[in-house]
C-alpha cells in the first residue's frame, strides 16, 4: 500500500525556536508536563506543543522527554529555557482520539518502517495539535519517526571522499531502488549495486571514511556524559567500568593495551535463543533492517563498516581524536558473530 492509502505523509520539518522543560518519564506524563509548560510560559506561545522523546538515553527512570513550545524569540526563565530543534526529515501519522490508544497508531507507522526498510532514529516528535486534560476523546496527535536518512548520508560522504563525480556513478538509479516507497527488496539490490561500484573504486581507507559515518546516531547525551568521566580521569578504563554500568549499550568491551575488543549481542535476543536454526539465529542476531534478510546473498563485507561507526563516533566524541576499528567478523562474512578491534590513539 501507498503512503496515501495509509494515511502517512512524508515530509521535512524546519527549523524551530522553541521552550522547552526536559523530564525522566513516560508517554502518559506528557500532557501534564504540557500543561505544567504552559502556565509558565502560555504568554509567550500560539503554536501547538511539541514533545521530543529520545530513546536513546532511556533508564530505569524512564524515557528522555522535552516538552516544547515553539516562539518567535528567545526566552530564558527561571523555570524554562529556550534551543532550536533542529529541521528533520520525518515519516507522519495522524491520531484522533483517546491518549491511551496513542500507542497502537504509532505501531502502525513503525510497520511501515520496519516493513520497507525505512530507517527511523532514537527520536520520536507528537505535535499536539488538539489536546483536552478534562475530554481526551477530542485529541488530535501527530506522530513523527524522524527519519536517518542513510542514503543522504552516503550520497554526502562519497563526495566528501571520492568527489562528485563517483558520488554521481555510485549513486545512480537511488530515486528508482532506494525511495521511502521502495520495497526492501529494491533497497537491497541498491546497496549491493553502491557497495560493488565502492569496491572497485575506492581502497579500504576510502570506503572506511564513507561507511562509518553513515551508522545510526549513538546519544550526544551518553558521549557528553563519558567524555566527562575521561576529561576528570584521563583513565580510559574508568570510562569502560562506567560502560560495563550498561551492557544493553555498551555490550561489555575488553581493553587489552591500546586496542578495545568488542562482539555485538543479539538485536532480538529472545529470538536468537528460540531459533532453532543458523539463518534464523542470524536474522535475530543482526542489527541492520537492510540487510538482516539477506545475509546470504553475497553482500560485500564493506557495509559492516556502517555498523564499525557506531563505535566509531562515540570513542571519537570521548577522546576527542581519531579512532580506527576494524572488523574482525561479522554475518555477511559468514561467521556467526560479529566482533570489532577499537585502536585507540596514542596519547603523550
Amino acid at each position: 500500500m501507498s503512503l496515501q492509502e495509509l494515511g502517512i505523509s512524508h515530509k521535512k520539518i524546519r527549523k524551530q525556536l522553541v521552550v522547552y522543560i526536559n523530564f525522566r518519564g513516560e508517554i502518559k506524563d506528557i500532557p501534564s508536563k504540557i500543561d505544567e509548560l504552559y502556565q509558565k510560559c502560555k504568554n509567550y506561545v500560539s503554536e501547538p506543543a511539541i514533545a521530543v522523546i529520545d530513546y536513546g538515553v532511556y533508564s530505569e527512570s524512564g524515557q528522555d522527554i522535552d516538552v516544547c513550545f515553539p516562539i518567535s524569540k528567545p526566552l530564558e526563565k527561571k523555570d524554562f529555557k529556550s534551543k532550536h530543534l533542529e529541521e528533520v526529515e520525518v515519516l507522519s501519522i495522524d491520531h484522533y482520539g483517546p491518549y491511551a490508544k496513542l500507542g497502537k497508531r504509532a505501531q502502525e507507522l513503525f510497520n511501515y518502517l520496519h516493513t520497507y526498510g525505512v530507517l527511523g532514529t532514537s527520536w520520536i516528535r507528537l505535535v499536539f495539535h488538539k489536546l483536552s486534560l478534562k475530554n481526551k476523546i477530542k485529541d488530535e496527535i501527530e506522530i513523527q519517526a524522524i527519519l536517518h536518512g542513510w542514503d543522504n548520508r552516503l550520497a554526502k560522504n562519497i563526495n566528501r571522499v571520492l568527489g562528485e563525480d563517483i558520488r554521481k556513478e555510485v549513486m545512480k538509479d537511488r530515486e528508482k531502488l532506494f525511495t521511502i516507497e521502495s520495497t526492501l527488496d529494491d533497497k537491497f539490490q541498491w546497496i549491493n549495486i553502491v557497495l560493488t561500484k565502492l569496491d572497485k573504486i575506492a581502497n579500504n581507507d576510502q570506503k572506511y571514511d564513507i561507511l562509518s559515518c553513515c551508522a545510526h546516531e549513538f546519544s550526544q547525551k551518553r558521549i557528553g556524559k563519558l567524555k566527562l568521566i575521561y576529561e576528570k580521569t584521563g583513565d580510559i578504563d574508568e570510562v569502560i567500568r562506567e560502560m560495563d554500568n550498561d551492557f544493553a549499550w555498551y555490550e561489555g568491551q575488553k581493553k587489552e593495551g591500546n586496542t578495545i575488543f568488542i562482539q555485538k549481542v543479539p538485536y532480538n535476543q529472545e529470538g536468537y535463543n528460540k531459533a532453532s536454526n543458523l539463518g534464523d539465529k542470524k536474522r535475530n542476531y543482526c542489527h541492520c533492517p537492510l540487510v538482516k534478510h539477506y545475509l546470504n546473498e553475497n553482500i560485500s563485507p564493506t557495509f559492516c563498516n556502517c555498523s564499525a561507526g557506531w563505535y566509531r563516533q562515540y570513542w571519537e566524541g570521548i577522546l576527542g581524536k581519531p579512532v580506527r576499528i576494524n572488523i574482525l567478523k561479522s554475518l555477511v562474512k559468514g561467521d556467526d558473530v560479529c566482533q570489532f578491534k577499537i585502536i585507540l590513539p596514542q596519547f603523550d
